[in-house]
């Protein structure tokens, strides 16, 4: 049995060969078709080419042409007939997919599992697991050749399926599992699908969708809403693609009352899914409506996950994971049941002690506060080990409000350091890190941390992880990172409570250095710091407030004071 790997490629130079490395293990044959439009190709062809040489893999390679009216396009026109180059050039018994920025986990025993098949089935689908988008969906991934000759091919221009033919069989395997992995999401890739959609003559309801989501991928508010609204009003609409458009509308419209609406209609679609009912707990949330909030919470947690034949393609995994039980806890913890909050977050942790406690103080910036937490949680591998303390100050009534829904420390003291310092003496984490609005993590950052202290423990060896800002080439560490160790052996500070804000990550990094515990991960870890002074964000009362000549002046003295050397 041989198994052809077929792959349509752009410039993929950053992609292609780690792509190839995962999926070695399950093919046989490299079937490649570039489709570029009139775009210049770069190396990956030859790079892919070379590979297999090296491999003595077979490789089969083809360009895809754009058809009339995308001719002069820099970007191929339709992946479905791409695709289905890429499947019909290829010579293996089975036919697998999968593009340049993804990678493959669980392969073992994938080609005895095919081999075993009954003939009557024709298609396998797998997982596919996007990451950062908290969405695991199945995927057709592998077809049997003759039943793709015989009719079974790729249809749609864009989100393209492999679709079989009436009581055609196929099973449904967990492993293995697809994994998206690109370096980087491309704006340019919204554009580009947004305009093969708009070239597509065939206005049936679920294109209306796929411009719709794509619009709302960009943000282009007006845009997504008109489109959404379209799609709902065809009454053949898929059920799943009504239901994830009721909830992007419901996110997007400016009226409660309409949100309500459209929130509602799609708790109907899906009454045993919790997708709507997060949102619509989100909803209640913004009118600050704690009673309606915890009610809709306790629904929710009725909610067991649904079986895989009962899940709409949308199905948000987090939602019956850590998702649901922060937003549960947030929830009654507002309406002041914190009995229930605090036991809710023991659920949420799983029973186990956080790995990593954020420290977040923050000031006069509520809304930007809860969107950095919410970034760091949902960018993390695995929320549930995450502990995040909100620290505010006692005159910022908003934030006061804010902080109500979250696990939160109050200092008097109107300072980031004061701040920072009081939720580290609330946190239970093995690894500390200090967090402020303005800081941007990367995709699986919690990971990153704790694989550079595997063989540590935190307890005991003294570490702090040096990590790059996106800006700063010297030794200055303006997040601090450090083990609970490192924390106990400063005194039980993060930073010294005298300073105020400016020069307090000065001493914090100079001793760092000094002790020779700076676990140096700059060249592989990299938060962007999205600050005014280096132009990557505009100046606010917060900034000014931290950053004053008195404040500057007063922290300038105490750190040559306290390190003269």
């Amino acid at each position: 049995m041989r198994i052809s790997l077929c792959v349509i490629c752009g410039n993929e130079i950053e992609h292609i060969l780690s792509m190839l490395n995962s999926f070695a293990p399950i093919f046989d044959e490299l079937s490649l078709v570039r489709a570029i439009g009139i775009k210049k190709p770069d190396e990956t062809e030859q790079m892919a080419r070379d590979w297999c040489a090296e491999k003595g893999i077979p490789f089969v390679f083809s360009e895809h042409k754009n058809q009339l009216g995308a001719e002069a396009w820099d970007h191929v026109d339709s992946f479905a007939a791409a695709r289905n180059k890429a499947f019909a050039q290829a010579t293996g018994d089975w036919l697998v997919w999968a593009d340049c920025d993804d990678l493959i986990e669980k392969v073992e025993g994938f080609r005895e599992k095919l081999a075993l098949l009954p003939a009557e089935v024709l298609m396998v689908r797998a997982y596919y697991d996007v990451r950062g988008s908290g969405k695991r969906l199945y995927r057709e991934r592998a077809i049997r050749r003759h039943a793709f000759h015989d009719r079974r091919i790729w249809h749609h221009e864009v989100h393209e399926n492999l679709l079989l033919l009436p009581k055609d069989k196929h099973e449904d395997w967990q492993a293995p599992v697809w994994i998206h992995s690109p370096a980087i999401v491309k704006r340019e890739n919204r554009r580009r699908n947004l305009r093969i959609l708009a070239h597509s003559v065939r206005e049936v309801a679920a294109q209306y969708f796929y411009i719709h989501q794509e619009h709302y991928c960009s943000v282009n508010t007006n845009a997504a809403i008109s489109f959404g609204k379209i799609a709902i009003s065809f009454p053949n609409l898929q059920p799943a693609f009504r239901y994830e458009t009721l909830i992007n509308l419901a996110k997007l419209c400016n009226s409660h009352r309409e949100a309500l609406t459209y929130l509602m209609e799609a708790h109907a679609i899906y009454p045993w899914c919790r997708e709507a009912i997060a949102h619509l707990i989100l909803l209640y949330f913004e009118k600050n409506d704690t009673q309606r909030a915890s009610y809709w919470a306790d629904k929710m947690l009725e909610l067991r996950e649904p079986l895989e034949a009962d899940r709409p393609w949308t199905h948000e995994v987090k939602w019956y994971t850590w998702a649901g039980y922060d937003l549960a806890a947030r929830a009654f913890r507002a309406h002041g049941n914190l009995a229930r909050a605090t036991f809710l977050q023991s659920q949420y942790y799983a029973g186990k002690t956080p790995r990593i406690s954020l420290l977040h103080a923050t000031r006069h910036r509520s809304s930007q506060a809860v969107a950095c937490r919410d970034a760091w949680l949902t960018s993390a591998t695995n929320a549930s080990q995450i502990e995040h303390i909100l620290a505010v100050d006692s005159d910022d009534k908003d934030s006061m409000e804010m902080a109500d829904y979250f696990l939160s420390v109050v200092s008097d003291k109107k300072s980031c350091v004061a701040a920072w310092n009081r939720a580290a003496r609330q946190a239970t984490g093995d690894i500390l890190v200090q967090l402020s609005d303005d800081w941007v993590p990367s995709l699986g950052w919690d990971e990153k941390l704790l694989a550079e202290v595997k063989d540590k423990d935190p307890a005991f060896d003294s570490f702090v992880i040096a990590v790059n800002d996106g800006n700063r080439t010297d030794t200055l560490l303006c997040m601090a990172i450090c083990s609970r160790a490192r924390y106990e052996q400063q005194g039980k500070e993060l930073f010294h409570e005298g300073y105020e804000s400016v020069f307090s990550d000065n001493e914090f990094s100079a001793r760092a250095w000094k002790d020779g515990v700076v676990i140096d991960a700059r060249d592989r870890i990299t938060f962007e710091h999205l600050h005014p002074i280096f132009g990557r964000a505009p100046n606010d009362k917060t900034y000014d407030h931290n950053n004053s000549p008195e404040r500057y002046k007063a922290g300038k003295e105490l750190f040559e004071l306290r390190n003269p050397s």
